[in-house]
């Protein structure tokens, strides 16, 4: 939305967090007793409840643009591939077809689901 190129992507709202609520409880099946979690979790379920949509929109801008790939062909590519195989492998967690891959999930769970909600988009430009 503050980009030139056409590189927001939409999904589904209810869709998406939905599975991100069935993630964090699969994860959360070996982080009881972590505070951390469990506060990660309700700050999660707060900012998705506040931000309920019809649609999530991701602003990928800051994403794409810290690589040097053109940033409408990166926006393809999560779309085409990045996104799907991301999809894929939560739900093969959540139905407890990749453990391997949960396991590694809920050891470094601060890299996969921590985060800062804010009700404003903060942004710069250089120069």
């Amino acid at each position: 939305m503050i980009w030139s190129p056409r590189i927001g992507i939409a999904a589904d709202y209810a869709g998406g967090a939905a599975l991100l609520g069935d993630l964090l409880r699969v994860v959360g099946r070996g982080l009881e007793d972590d505070p951390e979690f469990a506060e990660c979790v309700e700050r999660t379920a707060a900012h998705l409840e506040k931000q309920r949509a019809a649609y999530f929109i991701l602003e990928t801008g800051e994403m794409i643009s810290v690589t040097d790939e053109d940033p409408v062909a990166g926006v393809e590519r999560l779309v085409s591939s990045g996104i799907p195989a991301a999809v894929a492998q939560a739900r093969a967690a959540i139905a407890g077809d990749d453990d391997e891959w949960l396991t590694s999930v809920r050891a470094d769970w601060q890299e996969h689901f921590a985060s800062f909600y804010s009700d404003h988009l903060y942004f710069s430009f250089p120069g």
